[in-house]
This record gives structure tokens, C-alpha cells and sequence, in this order.
């Protein structure tokens, strides 16, 4: 009994923590992974960042389509399931157990996927416009607008597509 205590309290810990840096872990749904790729407007080998990578899926698919990818993940339980995921494509992605907020985006990055909770969208938004590269950055939002960003490309079932 003691272990299942020490067990659930580790899983609480690890889950749970993530939420107050931008989002708990909610995976992505296949077909949604597929359409944000379809809406980047970037070319075949450029540099997608997902920040808050969690299991890996929108990375195994990037690299799928012939791109690189960098993951950031703050839950080591998700980071390694994304790393083991990701295994099979590590000439193309790179998943780092990092806090995105602290690390500036890899200068070659084109595009950036996100999921964040609503409230840390305006905090993406400045760091974003502050480290968009001179090629310009993709951005797609699942789930949330980013508030204030009042040239939102596209939208299509819960992506939001933005330019910086």
C-alpha cells in the first residue's frame, strides 16, 4: 500500500506541476496533428519547434512529412515517452527535457506548435514577436487564440494559424 501511495504521489507531482508553466498533458488528436502539418505554409527540411511536446506525435509526424523537429517537455515521464517515440527519427528530432519559457527558440526555427491554457497565450505572443527570426515564424494554436494577435491567418476545428 505504501507503494501505490509513493507511486500516486510521484504521478501527481510529475502531471501535475506542468500546469502552472502553460498546460497539463492532453494528447493531440492524430487527424488534428495531420491538418496543423497541412496548414505550415514552410518548406520540406525546415525547423519545427513544439513546445510542450508530451508523447511525441506531432513530432513523429513532422518528420514523417520530411521536416526536422525540436520538442520541449517539462514532464520527464512524457519526455521519455517522446524520446523512445522519437527514437526512429533522431536524425531529424531532437526532444529536450527543458522548460520552453527559459530557452530561446533555435534560430533556424520556421514554425512553432503549441498548446497552451488560455492565460499563458499573451506571454507566448511577447516572447514569440521577440524571437521570430528574420525568415518570419509559422505559428498554429491548438485549442486557444492567441489574445491580441489580430492577424490570424486561418482557423479549421480548434487550429488557429498565425504569422510573425
Amino acid at each position: 500500500m505504501i507503494v501505490f501511495w509513493w507511486v500516486l504521489s510521484i504521478l501527481v507531482v510529475t502531471f501535475g506541476f506542468v500546469v502552472f508553466r502553460g498546460a497539463p498533458y492532453v494528447p493531440t488528436h492524430r487527424k488534428q496533428v495531420e491538418q496543423a502539418l497541412d496548414m505550415l505554409d514552410v518548406p520540406k527540411g525546415s525547423l519545427l519547434v513544439d513546445l510542450g511536446s508530451g508523447d511525441g506525435v506531432f513530432l513523429v509526424a513532422a518528420a514523417k512529412r520530411g521536416y526536422r523537429a525540436v520538442g520541449y517537455e517539462l514532464n520527464v515521464i512524457m519526455w521519455l515517452i517522446s524520446f523512445i517515440r522519437c527514437w526512429r527519427y533522431r536524425d531529424r528530432v531532437s526532444v529536450r527535457l527543458r522548460d520552453f519559457w527559459l530557452v530561446p527558440l533555435p534560430k533556424d526555427t520556421r514554425a512553432v506548435f503549441v498548446f497552451l491554457a488560455g492565460p499563458y497565450l499573451k506571454r507566448l505572443n511577447d516572447k514569440l514577436v521577440q524571437e521570430a527570426g528574420s525568415e518570419g515564424l509559422t505559428v498554429i494554436s491548438y485549442g486557444f487564440e492567441i489574445p491580441g494577435k489580430k492577424d490570424k491567418s486561418r482557423t479549421a476545428n480548434a487550429l488557429h494559424l498565425y504569422h510573425y
